[in-house]
């Protein structure tokens, strides 16, 4: 009995120890060198990539408010991001060299209601030379896109058009 007893210890304990699934999704960094953390304009709230594993479709938006392209793109992110934030698409916003009162009112100008924060670390993080730069990655991690410089909405549209569940276009 005993032995049978150690058997079964030994087969649990083997099992919880080379089990794939440890956790939820929110463990597994599925974006490798490209996941990464940051605090939203609320001083509060931390987000990371890595929170949109296997839910959306995520853009990486690096800018500052001070950026011309930057803002020539906005415009069209916040009309793609009313459209398809129900059907699988978020965008992480984070601003650069800049400080918060210029994101706040880049902000409301904008009408931005995305996830937005600022951070630094990101440029050598992601290897940005220049901005904007923004990432597209699908709902698996992989990297779809790499836009560098300023992105047009109907060129992101089309692409997210492909990788978007067809069941939420």
């Amino acid at each position: 009995m005993k032995l049978l007893k150690m058997i079964v210890f030994f087969f649990f304990l083997f099992i919880n120890l080379f089990s794939e699934e440890k956790g939820d999704s929110k463990q597994k960094n599925i974006y490798g060198d490209y996941n990464f953390s940051y605090t939203l304009m609320d001083g509060k709230t931390k987000v990371s990539l890595n929170d949109f594993a296997g839910k959306k479709i995520v853009l990486v938006n690096i800018w500052a408010p001070w950026c011309g392209p930057c803002k020539r793109e906005t415009p069209g992110f916040v009309k793609l991001y009313e459209k398809y934030k129900d059907k699988g698409f978020e965008i992480l916003s984070v601003a650069i060299n800049t400080d918060e009162e210029a994101v706040k009112k880049f902000l409301k100008e904008y009408k931005i209601t995305y996830p937005t924060g600022i951070s630094d670390e990101i440029v050598e993080q992601y290897g940005t030379r220049g901005i904007p730069d923004n990432f597209l990655f699908s709902m698996d991690g992989k990297m779809v896109k790499h836009y560098r410089g300023e992105t047009s909405d109907k060129e992101l549209e089309k692409e997210l058009l492909k990788i978007l569940p067809k069941e939420k276009k």
